[in-house]
């Protein structure tokens, strides 16, 4: 076991390092969180600043979620909300994500292991009524106050082609 741990965190070192790379393009923004050993509390808000420069594009917004198999449940509830500078809500929604196949419990994602990522198109035409800073708000919305097994939790907002 304890030759596995350094394993692991090399793993998800070069996994990050991997991701980051493949991801730069033009989007405006592509950040992640870790949520360590404890996993992802409920009062734990993860919050992306950003800037909006051209009004005449339309954005996607993804989240991307890294799980190990602690996670004790099937499924993911998670609620993302775009706020204004104001602090005003511009989009929100109740974001549901299958983690695991009901009747086999085989995890879906990539994976390696017993680590799996996933990435989930949350917004497809995403405006924004002007010019300047905005926020992205991510908070899971689950019965449990932690959530075991949620290893990162991250999201990416991408203008349309």
């Amino acid at each position: 076991m304890a030759l596995r741990r350094p394993l692991l965190k090399s793993f998800l070192l070069f996994f990050s390092l991997g991701f980051l790379i493949a991801c730069q393009g033009d989007q405006v923004f592509d950040q992640t969180s870790n949520m360590g050993e404890q996993g992802w509390t409920q009062k734990n808000q993860i919050s992306y600043p950003f800037e909006i420069k051209d009004l005449d594009k339309s954005y996607r917004l993804f989240v991307a979620l890294r799980q190990s198999n602690d996670y004790p449940f099937n499924n993911f509830y998670f609620i993302p909300k775009v706020l204004g500078s104001d602090g005003k809500i511009i989009k929100q929604a109740l974001a549901e994500a299958i983690l695991y196949d009901p009747k086999s419990g085989k995890a879906k994602g990539e994976g390696l292991g017993d680590i799996y990522s996933h990435k989930f198109l949350i917004f497809k035409q995403l405006k924004f009524p002007k010019k300047g800073k905005y926020s992205l708000q991510l908070s899971h919305d689950m019965r449990t106050d932690t959530l075991a097994g949620i290893i990162s939790i991250g999201a990416s907002l991408v203008p349309n082609p």
